[in-house]
């Protein structure tokens, strides 16, 4: 409410033009900025700035001007491979640590920049992978690949992680069975479809 009050102000306008704040974003009815013929760009520097004087706020900055802030480059790195032109918000809001969103009230929500929160377990186990730990930092798009890699098959389109070599050297015979049980399937899917 309070941004769209100063934007209101601002703009001279009597419509929202915030529509919501999700997943540490700020997102816009652009619908509306677009219909009154307004400055998009000048709208999400008014709310940076405004955001920026927030206490509780360590960043904020225009997602499609990430890579020229003046922010650390992990939050930069993270930042832009999260944007998604068609499902981010247009301000990316970074708290201090210690800092949650409002709707958090059991825990953390795995979306703050800091170590505590993005720490995500990850576990494979079962016959064919090797006993072992790894404290390299790894991303959650990483799983994908890895468990493709340990499939022997194609990463799905679009993947960019990177697999974790966690299989032993020899060709498991778990992963065969399972690739055989899957052109089986396929083939008996493709016999029905003919009949």
């Amino acid at each position: 409410d309070e941004l769209n009050k100063s934007l209101k102000t601002k703009f001279n306008t009597d419509k929202d033009l915030v529509k919501t704040i999700m997943n540490y974003q700020v997102f816009f009815n652009t619908d509306s900025i677009e219909e009154l013929g307004l400055d998009y760009a000048a709208i999400k520097q008014v709310v940076v700035d405004r955001l920026k004087k927030d206490k509780d706020v360590h960043y904020a900055f225009d997602m499609e001007k990430t890579s020229i802030e003046s922010i650390p480059e992990e939050l930069k790195f993270r930042a832009i491979n999260g944007y998604n032109r068609e499902r981010s918000g247009g301000v990316q809001i970074v708290l201090k640590p210690g800092h949650y969103d409002y709707y958090s009230s059991k825990g953390t929500t795995h979306g703050a920049w800091n170590p505590y929160d993005i720490h995500i377990p990850c576990l494979f186990m079962g016959w064919g992978i090797q006993h072992g730990e790894s404290a390299q930092p790894h991303y959650m798009t990483d799983i994908a690949a890895t468990v493709c890699a340990m499939l022997h098959i194609q990463a799905p389109n679009g993947c960019i992680g990177i697999q974790e070599s966690l299989l032993k050297r020899e060709l498991p015979q778990l992963i065969t069975a399972v690739m055989l049980l899957d052109v089986r399937i396929r083939r008996r899917q493709v016999s029905r479809s003919e009949e």
